[in-house]
Order: structure tokens, then C-alpha cells, then sequence
């Protein structure tokens, strides 16, 4: 009797194979072998699609195909888990998620509306502060300053003395010390190339090609005048018409680095706030 007990004791303590499929899943995933997660996670839910855990399953599902690279199938994923389990608690996860695959695919205003969705739903202050810290990266990314300014700073209200908002305490004062940034007009640029050619490239911080520019312009100049000089009209009208070419492509030059040296200006100062975030919170983007 005891040991018909004790074989019954052992049965119902012992995990069901399904749960000790999804244990082993579990392990896969968080050893990083995410193909192989993905596989278990899937054959379990093909032969129990209606399993306690099947929101986990599906949203792990979808984070291993984030962490894989592969974008689209996760956020079908999430989009899954968002639309069958409108309660589980991973339903906010799943929409934070979302919103990181369009940060990461630059739709900035779909991922701030997403974003925004979740920190106005949220219960849990953890989750908010995240949606909140996200939605001011993509106010940086597109320039809206005081914005992201704004968006820290309401993450250091929903959190205190955490990574997050010691993150986001450092990015709301360098942002608010260093912006708006230092940048160049293109149409300045273009007209001083106009009036001065080579100027504008200077400007724009190409000093040597705004001096190579300049000396090329100095030396169509003098053989135009010379031409003209010694009655050489049919000379002149042909110097006009090669060095015009080179005249506007001189402005358009200039107007174009111009950009590029505000882009590169914006590039390296993201950079710098995304190194600074990554020193307190390595994994917050």
C-alpha cells in the first residue's frame, strides 16, 4: 500500500511533458540558441495551441525572431499576441516590442504612437517609463529636442534611482546643454558659391576644396578677362559655356556638403547620447 503511495506521489509531482518541453524551450532561449527555441516553442504549440503558457510561447516566439534580425516575422508575433490574449500581462510587451521594430526601421511617428499607446495604458510604471524613454529616442531622432527633453524627464518622475531614468536624467541634460545643434544653411552656402566660388565649400567645412575650387574659378576668371581683353570673343563665349558646367555644379557642391556636414553633425551626436545611455543601461537600445 505505502509503495503503491509513493508511485503515486511521484506521478503527480513529476512535470507533464508538455511542461517539461516548454522548461526546455525556456533553456534555449535563454541560452540565446534562438533557432532552436523557436522550434521547440512552435512543436509544442502545434500539439497544444490552447496551452496555459501559449502567450509566452508566442511571444518568445517573437523575440527570437527579433534577436535573429528577422523584423517581419516578429511582429507578426506580437501582432499575435496583441490580437489572441488581449489580458495576458504580455500583451504590453508584445506593443512595446512593436514600437521598437518601427524605431528600428526609422518610422519614428508609428513608433511614437505605439509608444505613447502603451505608457497611457500601462498599469506597471516599469513598462510606462520604458514607452517613455523610447518615445523620447524618437523625438532625438527627429530633432524634436525639447520634446525628448520632455520624455526623459517624465521617465525620472516614474522612476527613481533606477538605470533607467539614471539614464535618461544624463540624456535630458545633454540634450537640453548641446541643442539645438550648431548647423549650416544650405542656401547660404549655395549663394556664397554664387557670388565667391569656393567660399561655400569652406563654409561648409571643406577647406580644401574650397581652395582647390577657388583657384580653378580665379583661373577661368583671368582667361575669360584675357579673351575679352584681347577682342578673343569667340574664345570667351567657349570659356563660358565649359566653365559654366563647373560654376553650378560648384554651388550645387557646396549646398550638398553643406547637408552633409549637418547629418554628420546630428550622426555623431546621437552617437554620443546612445554611448552615454549605453554606459548606465547597456540594453536599453
Amino acid at each position: 500500500m505505502i509503495s503503491y503511495f509513493l508511485i503515486s506521489l511521484l506521478t503527480i509531482v513529476q512535470p507533464q511533458p508538455e511542461t517539461r518541453q516548454f522548461l526546455y524551450a525556456e533553456r534555449l532561449f535563454d541560452q540565446r540558441a534562438y533557432r532552436s527555441a523557436i522550434l521547440e516553442y512552435k512543436r509544442l504549440l502545434f500539439y497544444r495551441p490552447d496551452m496555459p503558457k501559449a502567450d509566452v510561447a508566442r511571444y518568445r516566439i517573437g523575440l527570437s525572431y527579433y534577436h535573429q534580425g528577422d523584423r517581419k516575422l516578429a511582429q507578426q508575433k506580437f501582432e499575435e499576441v496583441m490580437r489572441n490574449f488581449p489580458g495576458s500581462p504580455l500583451n504590453l510587451q508584445a506593443q512595446l516590442m512593436l514600437g521598437k521594430i518601427y524605431f528600428d526601421a526609422e518610422s519614428y511617428s508609428t513608433a511614437r504612437s505605439t509608444f505613447f499607446a502603451v505608457a497611457n495604458t500601462a498599469g506597471d510604471e516599469e513598462i510606462a517609463a520604458q514607452a517613455r524613454y523610447l518615445r523620447g529616442w524618437c523625438y532625438i531622432h527627429e530633432q524634436a529636442w525639447f520634446k525628448a527633453i520632455a520624455e526623459f524627464r517624465t521617465v525620472q518622475q516614474l522612476e527613481s534611482d533606477t538605470p533607467l531614468s539614471q539614464a535618461s536624467a544624463r540624456l535630458a541634460d545633454l540634450t537640453y546643454a548641446n541643442t539645438p545643434l550648431p548647423f549650416k544653411s544650405p542656401r547660404l552656402a549655395e549663394w556664397m558659391s554664387t557670388f565667391l566660388p569656393g567660399t561655400g565649400q569652406i563654409y561648409a567645412g571643406k577647406l580644401e576644396k574650397g581652395l582647390i575650387s577657388g583657384a580653378i574659378s580665379a583661373a577661368i576668371f583671368y582667361l575669360l578677362a584675357d579673351s575679352i581683353r584681347e577682342e578673343r570673343y569667340v574664345d570667351a563665349v567657349g570659356i563660358c559655356l565649359v566653365s559654366s558646367r563647373f560654376y553650378l555644379g560648384n554651388r550645387i557642391n557646396a549646398r550638398e556638403w553643406t547637408i552633409e556636414h549637418n547629418r554628420q553633425l546630428e550622426v555623431d551626436f546621437i552617437r554620443q547620447l546612445k554611448q552615454q545611455a549605453r554606459d548606465i543601461t547597456p540594453s536599453t537600445l
